[in-house]
């Protein structure tokens, strides 16, 4: 039987730590190794006097053992310590604990655990004994040399403020690298009763106290009124077992719909709307964790079984099977380019849009309410208590953990844009103005069979939050290229339409935003505070002024506060002229239709001869206003002259930018006053 490459390699152990043997003793007379002769002299010492007895059962004298046969072989922790300055460190705090039993006692607790890691770390025999030993006390886990594998995870089924469900088909430990690796991430986002978010990706490596780095994310927008049976339904809705519910599109509905019924369909969970009908089961938390796959203990075998279910999850990944269709199917008419990786991405994304949600789900899946009660009412008071401890958690890991994403890629059909345009541009009046149309035409015939692809690559975010509450939150989010194409999925083609030289945007929240921080909210506006904002937009000077006041009074009404937000794009910008015709075919449509929307001037009552005369040369002015917007200005023509002034931005430098803020309502966040919550012990 032919031997994996991969798990040929895995037998040479290579490590990194490997030194120089030490062994002075054993070089100066050859007749016994440094460990071999100070086992001899700690036996002998033990056996003739009385005070050893005390120094043995602290621990230290095996310590001292395990270092020096480490030394011996090559693997000693600590390298990069002198042997005899970390040997001389131990025995000089062993001599500052023996003064003290409740040092010496201190000392020995710690003495223990040292001495079972430094065999972990520098023996074979002794990891490959752990290895096995828990592989059969904990066997919903396979270890694999250092890392800690899970495989067949229970879901997580998000039923809190939004509706959703997370799968990760696999994920692995590295406990020597303090590194978390996820395989198989797949998330589905319920954004209405009719349309959803998916989100996919293969890798999700998180490095503790140094970083997480994402690999390539697909995201797609499903739904709307052209893909599910009907697009007008209630915000949310829930079955009467509670889980969150989704409508379906069968084919009976379908036929329904088109001879005219519109009476509301049935309802499906909205767990199987996310995974195509297998919907998993749900489960306690130590229900899931007895699904979790049961494992050999034997090591070649852990080992070889590892290897294959990564390779099983790569090889099903749909993101892997969109990659190897296309580069199967691609054509060298197509414009796609099988080498350009952006490329490649857009198409892989727009391949991915009539996929389910979440193409693999697991057998059982874990609520996040449950996982929430699981504390004790009393304990999640406790914390309520305690908004330092949350800070001074989040302020290291924010600042230890980067986030680095190859890219987002995110997909949404034209025939959704085409259904927003009609609802709420074109209405009825395509049926009565040729020349709207006209543009209708054109501009369906644009959306309707494509799908839109924006690419985000390159991304960095990084976020700070602050120990003291008078400093704000600061996040940043700097984005390396940005791209958006338009793909036609049948033809396998693409074109890029748009393309910046990159992007970023950074966003000022308020500490008191944070949860269990409403103490330190802003009081509510007292009726005396707004009466004195009023006398200052009565005040104000110029209209700028005026403008700002009016702002702040406003906010004050409705009880908000701001996110501040600052976002820039960076030239050079290059745009197609497709998509500047596009454009220029809506504005005009759109001012057509505002045009028809203003009551015609000939349609009033007329009372006298005056009036007819005003009604004739206002209807006059109004027709000749619809034919010089609707015959005489070329949309084309007007695309063209934006597209000389687009070219000039191809080759300018610097950056176009908005800042602005995001308003807030403070009514959630508020407790009622005298709330026990609002009682806080370390603020």
């Amino acid at each position: 039987m032919a031997i994996n490459p991969l798990l040929k390699n895995r037998r040479k152990r290579t490590n990194p730590s490997k030194q120089q043997k030490v062994d002075p003793v054993g070089h100066f007379h050859g007749l016994l190794s440094t460990p071999s002769l100070f086992a001899a002299t700690c036996v002998l010492l033990v056996a003739l006097y009385e005070w050893p007895k005390r120094w043995a059962l602290s621990g230290l004298p095996a310590l001292t053992y395990c270092i020096l046969l480490g030394a011996l072989r090559g693997y000693r922790i600590l390298s990069f310590i002198p042997l005899w300055t970390l040997l001389a460190t131990l025995h000089v705090v062993y001599a500052v604990a023996a003064t003290s039993w409740l040092l010496y006692w201190a000392f020995a607790v710690n003495c223990y655990p040292a001495i079972f890691l430094t065999c972990l770390f520098q023996f074979d025999f002794v990891a490959d004994l752990v290895r096995r030993n828990l592989r059969s006390l904990l066997r919903q886990l396979q270890i694999v040399n250092d890392k800690i594998a899970l495989f067949d995870i229970p879901a997580l089924e998000i039923d809190t403020d939004v509706d959703g469900l997370m799968v990760v088909r696999g994920l692995t430990i590295s406990l020597s690298s303090l590194t978390i690796i996820a395989h198989g991430v797949e998330v589905g986002i319920k954004l209405s009763d009719d349309m959803e978010l998916a989100l996919l990706t293969d890798t999700v490596t998180i490095r503790l106290f140094r970083g997480v780095n994402i690999g390539d994310v697909y995201a797609n927008i499903k739904g709307g009124e052209y893909e599910m049976t009907f697009g007008n339904l209630e915000e949310s809705t829930r079955d009467e077992d509670g889980d969150a519910v989704m409508e379906t599109d069968t084919p009976l509905l379908k036929a329904a719909a088109a001879n005219g019924d519109t009476s509301r369909p049935g309802a499906v969970k909205m767990t199987d709307a996310m995974t195509d009908g297998n919907n998993p089961k749900d489960s306690t938390p130590q229900a899931g964790l007895k699904s979790v796959t049961t494992l050999s203990p034997d090591s070649e075998q852990a080992n070889r079984q590892y290897v294959e279910t990564l390779a099983y999850i790569e090889k099903s990944s749909v993101i892997s099977q969109a990659r190897r269709k296309l580069r199967k199917l691609v054509r060298v008419e197509s414009g796609l380019d099988k080498t350009n990786q952006k490329d490649m991405r857009a198409a892989i994304c727009s391949e991915l849009h009539n996929k389910p949600s979440i193409p693999h789900p697991p057998r059982r899946s874990i609520k996040v309410t449950t996982l929430q009660n699981l504390s004790p009412p009393y304990v999640r008071r406790f914390l309520h208590r305690l908004p330092l401890l949350l800070r001074l958690v989040l302020n290291p890991m924010s600042y230890f953990h980067p986030l680095n994403i190859a890219s987002i890629t995110a997909a949404g059909s034209g025939r959704w844009i085409q259904s927003m345009l009609g609802e709420h541009i074109f209405q009825e009046y395509g049926e009565d103005v040729a020349e709207i149309r006209r543009l209708e035409q054109r501009i369906v015939s644009w959306l309707s069979d494509a799908n839109f692809v924006l690419e985000l690559a390159e991304i960095t975010g990084l976020a700070q939050v602050p120990f003291l509450t008078t400093f704000d939150i600061n996040c940043y989010l700097g984005f390396g290229d940005v791209m958006a194409y338009r793909t036609l999925p049948k033809e396998i083609d693409l074109k890029q339409v748009v393309r910046l030289g990159g992007a970023d945007a950074t966003f000022n929240i308020p500490s008191f935003l944070l949860p269990h921080h409403e103490h330190i909210l802003p009081p509510v506006p007292t009726k005396q505070e707004k009466q004195e904002l009023e006398k200052e937009v009565e005040e104000a000077d110029g209209l700028p002024k005026t403008i700002q006041a009016q702002g702040t009074l406003e906010q004050a009404e409705k009880d908000e506060t701001n996110i501040k937000m600052s976002v820039h794009a960076s030239l050079p910008a290059c745009f197609d002229q497709e998509l500047l015709n596009f454009i220029a075919a809506l504005v005009k449509a759109t001012k057509v239709v505002e045009m028809e929307k203003e009551s015609n001037a000939m349609d009033k009552e007329v009372t006298g001869l005056r009036d007819f005369g005003h009604s004739l040369s206002r209807g006059m002015k109004d027709g000749m206003k619809k034919a010089v917007v609707g015959g005489i200005v070329n949309d084309q023509w007007i695309a063209k002259m934006v597209s000389k002034v687009t070219k000039k931005l191809e080759t300018a430098q610097g950056d176009v930018g908005y800042s602005g803020s995001i308003a807030v309502a403070l009514e959630a966040y508020r407790l009622e006053e005298g709330h026990p919550e609002l009682s806080k012990l370390l603020a």
